[in-house]
């Protein structure tokens, strides 16, 4: 008999009156779409996130009083960058402009691609990556970046607060948030296995690794640099692949744009304590952290789900595309009885103004 696993001591989950608190008595939504949401799972590891950490969760209303970029200051603020530290061929495993086409389409943001690392190269002597950057004023410079290394699996690990560093001397003005993406394996401190990524939200950066996403590869949970590779079909490869990245680039890029960890439903934007939950976690925004998206964005429900759809579609996403389908049904449902009372209200409205009229 498995042992039964509890969220964390203190942890307080929450009732229907503080999903519907946290969502807003304002919001839109139909009982019927936020249905289709499930509701959050419970623990199913001792690593799991709720497992080990007490979330209080982010409402709405907080969401508004805290994020920095609904100020009038921040509107300047309007594009995400992203950046490639790595080798084209390294990268060619993952198609980035798959990846920056599904980040357009789900911030609803115009998405730009920033070369500031370039010469990315493995000094043998040294046992350190090297690369050349170029910051705002066009100026550029060789890096040692620190690294750790195992000579007898010759695997390595770029120190993530290293990279942060330089983000930080580059970041653009009209930037949201500029973000570093690679193939290669991240770490922060000795004991660590790994990390996939860090951001400094005040400072607007973040590098995310998607080496530990590389559906081929098996790790150990002892040693940093204990991996295998695996037998996997080359077909499902870039597809798993793919998947993984918009889901972690996603979901940070969320936390940079000011949206906590989701409590309330099984979300995109919940906590996640190693690589299985994270895998098992949704690609799709609740209703709460899709309202607070929409403040930022302002874009139409139906029409981002469209063309989350067509993403979804062209790439097999099966899974996700079964959701979407439901969903916009849904939403298109929604919209069309909306309307109708609106026409309802407004017939009415000339008819009483018509019998008023005769009266006088």
């Amino acid at each position: 008999m498995s042992k039964k696993i509890s969220f964390v001591r203190g942890f307080r989950i929450p009732k229907q009156e503080d999903i519907d608190a946290a969502l807003g008595h304002d919001a839109s939504f139909s009982n019927e779409f936020k249905n289709s949401f499930n509701s959050l799972p419970t623990p199913a590891s001792d690593q799991d996130w709720l497992a080990n950490y007490k979330e209080k969760g982010q409402t709405y209303t907080k969401f508004l009083d805290e994020c920095p970029y609904l100020d009038d200051d921040s509107s300047l603020q309007k594009y995400i960058y992203l950046t490639l530290l790595d080798n084209d061929d390294r990268l060619s495993l993952l198609n980035i402009n798959h990846l920056i086409d599904y980040t357009q389409r789900f911030f609803q943001t115009e998405v730009k691609l920033l070369p500031l690392f370039t010469n990315f190269i493995w000094n043998k002597s040294k046992r350190t990556w090297i690369c050349t950057t170029k910051s705002r004023n066009e100026s550029t410079k060789e890096i040692t970046l620190r690294t750790r290394y195992d000579p007898t699996s010759e695997h390595s690990q770029i120190c993530v607060d290293n990279v942060l560093t330089l983000l930080k001397r580059s970041v653009p003005p009209d930037a949201r948030c500029l973000v570093a993406i690679t193939l290669h394996d991240f770490y922060s401190s000795e004991p660590d296995l790994f990390i996939a990524g860090l951001a400094q939200g005040n400072a607007r950066v973040a590098a995310f690794s998607f080496f530990r996403y590389d559906p081929r590869l098996k790790f150990g949970d002892e040693f940093w640099y204990d991996w295998k590779i695996k037998q996997t079909q080359s077909k499902l490869i870039s597809k798993t692949l793919l998947l993984r990245s918009c889901h972690l680039l996603t979901h940070e890029i969320g936390h940079l744009l000011g949206i906590d960890h989701c409590i309330y439903y099984n979300c995109l934007m919940n906590g996640s304590g190693h690589l299985k939950e994270d895998f098992s976690q949704p690609l799709f925004l609740c209703p709460i952290d899709m309202r607070k998206l929409s403040e930022l964005a302002k874009f139409d429900f139906i029409q981002r789900y469209e063309q989350l759809l067509e993403f979804c579609t062209e790439n097999q996403f099966k899974d996700e595309i079964n959701l979407l389908e439901k969903r916009l049904e849904i939403l298109k449902n929604d919209k069309e009885i909306i309307e109708t009372k609106k026409n309802k209200n407004s017939d009415h409205e000339q008819i009483q103004k018509v019998k008023r009229l005769k009266k006088k």
